[in-house]
């Protein structure tokens, strides 16, 4: 949706302001507020830039609405709540427990 996760949203009422070669620049050499450097990093070339400055211009769809409804007829229940177990199963200090969770991967480490 374009909202910005580290920096600014690139949403049309902010790019149709900054005009194309504002956005080009900023595409292709990032910025401090976490737009990563697509053009001189070599990712990509001055043409995909350019594409990418009139693309992000364009109003992006409304995703589908995904509200609790569909997300509980999405659900996969593996273990019934009723075989769950009721007591700690490990020697594991939960106190003390830390996991990162990879933001893009969705990966446990």
């Amino acid at each position: 949706m374009r909202k910005g996760a580290t920096g600014k949203p690139l949403t049309p009422d902010i790019t149709l302001e900054k005009g194309l070669e504002y956005l080009k620049v900023f595409i292709k050499y990032g910025s401090a507020g976490g737009m990563p450097n697509w053009g001189t990093s070599g990712v990509l070339s001055d043409d995909e830039v350019d594409m990418m400055a009139r693309y992000i211009q364009q109003t992006p769809p409304a995703p589908p609405e995904f509200g609790l409804k569909e997300m509980e007829a999405s659900w996969k229940v593996i273990v019934p709540v009723d075989k769950r177990p009721s007591k700690k199963m490990n020697n594991l200090t939960l106190e003390n427990l830390f996991s990162v969770t990879l933001r893009d991967a969705g990966e446990m480490r």
